[in-house]
């Protein structure tokens, strides 16, 4: 206890609390010996800030009815509020701050509280024969992040008292979470907080989480940490560092079964058993309060991994399907490199996911996520470098590699994307199937004839499509009957096509709640901005100009009055996208793997594509934009298109 410094009292005062008794008293030295490294930041500045926020933000009419809430229009008070606040205090982030390390200020009085309250669990049914390690690392913790500590266990304890007699003895934790988790979601909405929270330099106390009712994936997790805990089921923190397919990691939760066996579920989204991972993780971890103990080699190998591995339990493959990846390591190499790193593609490097040791020439990775493009690395001055090629382990388990053939051309490569549609761009782009294009000569519509409909998924990009001739005056896009779908509606952009191929131009129309800002946006030329529809009777609400919003359904429709009857010769339309489409005044690269990335040459996009001949074959490509964007994502060439990993 030496680094506790003027502490130590406190933490001995605890021991000698439970001197006699053993259980509690191994509980307290679990909690001491592990605060090594955990602290929160203090600022009196920050504590204001947060004073004002939480307390504004609580006071907020956000009602949770049956009905299901609209995170967005939440979203936009809880966003109002925020920028109040820090436009009196300024950006948290730019804050002065000190370390408070637990073992330097944590309070006996604390600790008691919170070792006793944990223990009063043991005697409920789904807790009693929980294993008493299994009880150290996932119900006893004091905290989950560097947020203010506060006592807790009460308030959840109390709230989910009822628990144990709606489950009459039944000792199944799944049950148990499943009943919690489903209150949640009557007070806490799973989503909509997310830049608020990257602006905020400590987590979040669960009496802030309680007020804010909104997060980002960590705090989404921390929500059922407190609620769980406080109630003796042991539940983790599991955490996706690097998505395997695309950029940046994910949060969520898992339920220790009776069966020792790792459940996730998503707080007040879904229960165990029914979460969903929608991207691929190559690797999934649960974090443990305690720490491995590692050698200083050991700790230097795992500090490449840029996230707290010794902190970490591997659980991927009680997740998600699995394999190994062998790889032969180099002869020139062999007796250089003891350590090996397997890394994935993140918009711009590979990042190292996992690591190690090599044997005999040989290093196997195991439990690796699949579906997922890999690099074997090794560490050289302090840096990471290839140690083959990339390794395609498809989704039957099976690996290859990505060979770049320049014996074997592909003598034309055509390239619409630099990045992969995501799920929730299809999800854009589907909300304008059904929509109508309509001509009129009265600006009611009541004589309103139809000549295109979208019957299909709009690509990424503004497409035009001809149609028979119609002479109006008056045109208009008719939203699909959004209402009926639980969706947006969103749309990026729409044009009706004159006799000579160009757009034609007009008065902007719609029903009345659409405003002139509203339809500006569809017929401004810009695919980066969108318009969307809402429903809200809430007339404190501040909508942003790409939003019509509605008091209720209603059929929702835009137009042009073209100030006299015109030929429309076409329509052209664009949903809601990422913007990593080919753009004509973006200048390109693209390159192909081997040993490292190699280029192909610059181009310049040419309208949606972009074309590049006598390509080597069988590698794996990237296409970088020098203009703009960030994202970027391998792919392979396969039957005349892009395949995305």
């Amino acid at each position: 206890m030496s680094m506790a410094g003027a502490n130590r009292g406190e933490l001995e005062k605890v021991l000698e609390h439970y001197r006699g008794d053993r259980k509690k008293y191994k509980a307290a030295c679990f909690l001491i010996e592990n605060m090594v490294g955990r602290y929160t930041l203090v600022s009196s500045r920050l504590d204001s800030l947060d004073a004002d926020f939480f307390d504004a933000v609580a006071n907020l009419d956000v009602r949770f009815e049956d009905t299901e809430v609209n995170v967005y229009l939440v979203q936009l008070k809880v966003n109002a509020v925020w920028n109040k606040v820090i436009s009196e205090y300024g950006i948290p982030t730019k804050f002065q701050y000190k370390r408070s390390e637990d073992l330097r200020s944590v309070k006996a009085d604390y600790l008691i509280d919170n070792i006793d309250e944990a223990f009063e669990t043991l005697d409920y049914p789904w807790t009693s024969n929980l294993p008493f390690d299994d009880f150290c690392e996932y119900v006893l913790p004091y905290r989950y992040g560097n947020e203010p500590l506060t006592e807790w266990r009460h308030y959840f304890r109390n709230r989910y008292r009822w628990v144990v007699d709606s489950l009459a003895g039944n000792p199944d934790p799944l049950e148990a979470c499943r009943l919690i988790n489903e209150d949640i979601a009557t007070w806490f909405l799973p989503a909509g907080g997310g830049h608020i929270f990257k602006n905020h330099p400590r987590s979040l106390s669960a009496e802030q989480l309680r007020k804010c009712r909104l997060s980002s994936c960590v705090e989404q997790a921390a929500v059922a940490l407190f609620a769980m805990r406080a109630m003796g089921i042991a539940v983790a923190h599991c955490t996706i560092p690097h998505w395997g397919n695309r950029s940046a990691g994910h949060d969520f939760n898992a339920v220790l079964t009776k069966d020792n066996e790792w459940i996730s579920f998503s707080t007040a989204k879904f229960n165990p058993g029914e979460n969903e991972i929608v991207n691929k993780p190559p690797k999934v971890f649960v974090k443990r309060f305690s720490r491995k103990l590692m050698s200083e080699e050991d700790l230097e190998t795992v500090k490449l991994l840029d996230f707290p591995y010794a902190a970490y339990e591997d659980i991927t493959s009680h997740l998600v399907k699995t394999s190994n990846i062998d790889v032969a390591v180099p002869d020139s190499l062999k007796d250089y490199a003891s350590v090996a790193y397997l890394g994935v593609f993140d918009n711009k490097r590979w990042v190292p996911v996992t690591y190690s040791s090599i044997k005999n020439g040989k290093v196997r990775f195991k439990s690796m996520g699949r579906e997922i493009v890999y690099l074997p690395l090794y560490c050289k001055d302090g840096s990471l470098r290839p140690l083959g090629s990339p390794i395609f382990l498809e989704e039957n388990g099976k690996c290859h590699f990505a060979v770049a053939d320049s014996a074997n051309l592909i003598p034309r490569m055509v390239l619409t994307r630099k990045y992969g549609r995501s799920k929730y761009q299809l999800g854009y782009a589907a909300e304008m199937v059904g929509a109508k294009f309509q001509g009129a000569d009265k600006p009611d519509f009541e004589d309103a004839s139809t000549f295109f409909t979208i019957d299909s998924v709009p690509d990424s990009k503004m497409d035009t499509f001809a149609v028979n001739h119609v002479r109006c005056r008056y045109v208009r896009y008719l939203f699909p009957d959004i209402f009926a779908r639980g969706n947006a509606g969103n749309v990026s952009e729409i044009a009706f096509v004159g006799d000579d191929g160009r757009p034609l131009s007009g008065k902007y129309i719609g029903i009345m709640e659409a405003t002139m800002g509203n339809i500006r946006t569809v017929f401004d030329g810009n695919t980066k901005n969108y318009l969307r529809v809402y429903l809200s009777t809430d007339s404190t609400v501040v909508f942003p100009s790409n939003v019509i919003a509605l008091a209720s359904p209603q059929p929702v429709w835009i137009g042009l009055d073209l100030g006299e009857e015109r030929d429309v010769r076409g329509v052209a339309y664009c949903p809601r996208n990422d913007s990593n489409n080919i753009y004509s005044h973006c200048t390109y690269e693209l390159f192909f793997w081997k040993d490292g990335w190699h280029s192909l040459g610059k181009r310049s996009g040419q309208k949606d594509s972009l074309v590049y001949e006598n390509v080597p074959s069988g590698g794996i490509f990237i296409l970088r934009n020098h203009t703009e964007g960030k994202e970027e994502r391998p792919f392979v060439y396969e039957d005349n298109s892009q395949v995305w990993w």
